[in-house]
């Protein structure tokens, strides 16, 4: 029974290393980490609880004793504490809808990762692990470059583009890559040539690769980790064959080439463009956070709510102005923001504990000459060339979480190099017998029994959240297809699954019956019977708003989707005008530099017919963004009203050659220029904008009516045809084609809706 249960510690382990760099399921709205975070729990908890049970048969307990676990355990501690304390509890313990990768959960999966591989693996077996996951990289890292070169092998439609592969971003798999290539090369020239062959592929692949991603933050990461390669090597080259120099220095020349000189390359495949925010910004931002919570920050993964709150209003002069970014520019940035003072500390003494160990463990030490023998061939490849191999792509990990966001395949890469390198050079290992009349003997059972309590009990509530998700998917997709009324029945059970806790998933719930509202409306019935079916989906959509503030208040979203729900029951529900301000002033005070919500609490004061109280928000999102194509629309549209259309028009003109691109802008002076009978211009606006935006809905709703006024029946019908795959329960579009089909005037018998498709609020759009 003890070999079966040491078989499946291990076995879970090595099937974990192998599963991390290319797992994935098309399951979920969030592909990669979400679902790797599944599998790194279940895993962990199942070699665990048999490493334990093991123990607990053989009567003894075998551990090592390193100091540096002490910290491992702190950290853990912390983020804990940090967890509980979280402006939003829920995500921070699992992840999502935060940053799966900072979760309190997938912390602790790595760290028990971490503990089995400390204590249940012996050297022989770490190489026998690492050449298992260099495998799999290896087949992670040619199927990435074959998605930047264009050639998509598996048949899924989210997998068809350049920027999906099994490890995160593009820029991710670069950094994933650049810190396993130094214990590659550390291992080419001391293995046998079955190993080395393929070891010298992954080389020449992941170097391949490498230069058709050209990021200069792997370069650097690849140059630290050679750099100590070499080191080490020059030091035991007696060892090594000859010529072993030329890859490495060739390695490094490269690395200072693309990494210091950030030299481009031409010709090859353009690669997506991945933005986040700067080092600087990042920095400001942990500031102003540290600030408000000082000791234990705003809770793992809440970066997004910082970021929110305290991003330079100089970004609204960007195109990611409306962007609200999850993660930092690195992770030790993102760590500083959201864990306080205490969370980084912590972690920044195991990266530094673990430095001043791995050099002390590798540098040389003299012996005196009774003490000194001819080390085994085996005694020197793992201290020899192993050792040093591991440690080179752990410095390179270090590097890494200063110049970038890590992903859970880089996490995981860390915390298994940790492990491995203490496993690689032990020297302090005691066993505990498990007698009778021992303390042993109860504390290891009652921690046998905790864990397996809270593996099966965690375990279980992620197969629902799992499950959750599978649901939140379907509802998308039932969406996209029209499908209004079974995409609320999937997100409902969605709230089911996770007991009500997740924010998002009541956020879009209230949208849904929204849109369910809206299709309800075009049905002909009598004004008892619409009250009847309405009125509840009115409770719903507003019940679901805000459960999604009592849920997470700190939350910019929730409160800005809770104003926009309010805004459209004003003449509707008492109180609602109210409710919808109240909702857009709290959103404002989350994310004080964002034009929209002042925009969005401006219409809602025009609809209380507050027209200054509205022009003044709109006043205020221009002197947040001067080209806010929205709001220099509806300080243009109130000047129609006091007969100065012709200064609206220049209002947006001039918003126009500020921002050429914007396809709000093309719409909106569209809508000018068709209100003053301009119908040449407006053509040529709504043509632009939907040029920009293809389902641009309402820009070609006003273009068909264009056409039509010319008399082009068959271009009306393409538009308002397109309009109907976009929008395929609104009956106004239908009974406008059907009045195209038969040759009447579009709008014959239509009382037009303006505008007639409803725009989700565009901070919602993830």
């Amino acid at each position: 029974m003890s070999n079966i249960l040491d078989k499946i510690t291990k076995t879970s382990i090595y099937l974990l290393v192998f599963l991390m760099p290319l797992f994935f399921l098309p399951w979920t709205e969030n592909l990669l980490d979400f679902n790797k975070q599944a599998l790194l729990v279940f895993l962990a908890f199942v070699s665990l609880i048999c490493f334990l049970l093991k123990s607990l048969i053989e009567g003894k307990i075998t551990l090592n004793v390193e100091r540096f676990n002490l910290l491992v355990i702190l950290f853990l501690l912390i983020l804990a504490i940090g967890t509980y304390t979280s402006v939003y509890r829920y995500a921070s313990f699992w992840g999502w809808p935060f940053n799966i990768t900072a979760s309190f959960l997938t912390t602790l999966g790595f760290v028990l990762v971490y503990f089995v591989v400390l204590n249940a693996f012996q050297k022989k077996e770490i190489f026998g692990l690492l050449l298992l996951l260099m495998t799999s990289s290896l087949l992670a890292v040619i199927f990435g470059g074959l998605q930047i070169f264009g050639q998509f092998i598996l048949p899924f439609d989210f997998s068809k583009v350049v920027s999906f592969n099994t490890i995160g971003t593009v820029n991710g798999l670069g950094i994933f890559l650049a810190i396993l290539l130094p214990l590659v090369l550390s291992l080419i020239f001391t293995t046998k040539k079955l190993i080395q062959a393929l070891l010298t592929i992954f080389a020449i692949m992941g170097l391949a690769v490498l230069l058709l991603i050209n990021f200069w933050p792997a370069w650097i990461v690849l140059l630290v980790g050679t750099m100590v390669i070499l080191v080490f090597g020059i030091s035991k080259r007696e060892n090594l064959m000859p010529g072993w120099l030329i890859l490495p220095m060739l390695f490094l020349v490269l690395s200072i080439f693309f990494g210091i000189f950030r030299i481009g390359i031409p010709g090859l495949p353009a690669t997506p463009l991945e933005v986040s925010p700067s080092q600087k910004a990042s920095l400001e931002i942990a500031k102003q956070a540290l600030e408000e919570k000082p000791v234990l920050g705003t809770g793992p993964g809440s970066f997004v709510y910082n970021y929110s709150k305290f991003k330079s209003e100089t970004l609204n002069e960007t195109i990611f102005w409306a962007v609200r970014f999850s993660t930092s520019a690195s992770d030790i940035l993102d760590k500083l923001s959201t864990l306080g003072i205490l969370g980084f500390l912590s972690f920044l003494a195991i990266l530094g504990f673990f430095l001043v160990l791995g050099i002390n463990k590798l540098t040389p030490k003299e012996k005196k000459e009774a003490e000194v023998q001819e080390p085994s061939q085996e005694v020197s490849f793992y201290e020899g060339t192993l050792s040093p191999g591991v440690f080179a792509s752990w410095l390179g990990a270090l590097v890494g979480f200063f110049l970038y966001p890590v992903n859970v395949s880089i996490g995981f890469l860390f915390w298994v190099l940790t492990a491995s390198f203490l496993v690689l050079t032990r020297d302090k290992v005691k066993t505990w017998t498990l007698e009778s009349s021992s303390k042993n003997a109860i504390l290891v059972p009652f921690f046998f029994i905790l864990v397996l309590v809270l593996g099966l009990s965690i375990c279980f509530m992620a197969g629902q959240r799992y499950l959750a998700e599978v649901r939140y998917r379907q509802s998308i997709v039932a969406w996209q297809e029209g499908q209004t009324e079974e995409a609320v029945n999937y997100l409902l059970s969605s709230v089911s699954l996770t007991n009500g806790n997740q924010d998002n998933y009541w956020r879009d719930l209230s949208q849904m019956y929204l849109l369910r509202i809206a299709q309800e409306l075009q049905i002909d019935r009598t004004p008892e019977e619409a009250s009847n079916v309405i009125t509840p989906l009115i409770n719903n959509a507003v019940n679901s708003a805000k459960v999604a503030t009592d849920i997470s208040p700190q939350n910019v979203a929730n409160w800005s989707v809770r104003g926009f729900v309010y805004g459209q029951m004003i003449n509707v529900l008492d109180g609602a005008d109210e409710w919808a301000i109240k909702s857009y002033e709290e959103a404002i005070k989350l994310e004080p530099t964002n034009p929209y919500l002042y925009t969005e609490l401006g219409r809602v004061y025009l609809a209380k017919q507050e027209t200054e109280k509205g022009k003044e928000q709109f006043e205020k999102a221009l002197d947040l963004k001067s080209d806010y194509a929205a709001a220099r629309f509806h300080i243009a549209s109130l000047d129609p009203e006091a007969n100065k259309i012709d200064e609206a028009i220049a209002e947006m003109e001039d918003a126009k050659t500020r921002g050429p691109f914007d396809v709000g802008v093309a719409f909106q002076l569209g809508i000018l220029y068709y209100n003053d009978n301009q119908f040449d211009k407006a053509k040529a606006e709504f043509e632009r904008a939907v040029l920009l935006d293809e389902n641009y809905s309402n820009a070609r709703y006003f273009l068909g009516l264009i056409y039509d006024k010319e008399g082009k029946k068959e271009q009306a019908i393409s538009q308002f045809e397109k309009i109907e795959v976009l929008n395929p329960d609104n009956q106004e579009v239908k009974t406008i084609l059907a009045n195209l089909r038969e040759g009447k005037a579009a709008l014959e018998g239509v009382t037009p809706a303006q505008p007639p498709i409803e725009e989700r609020p565009e901070e919602v759009l993830e």
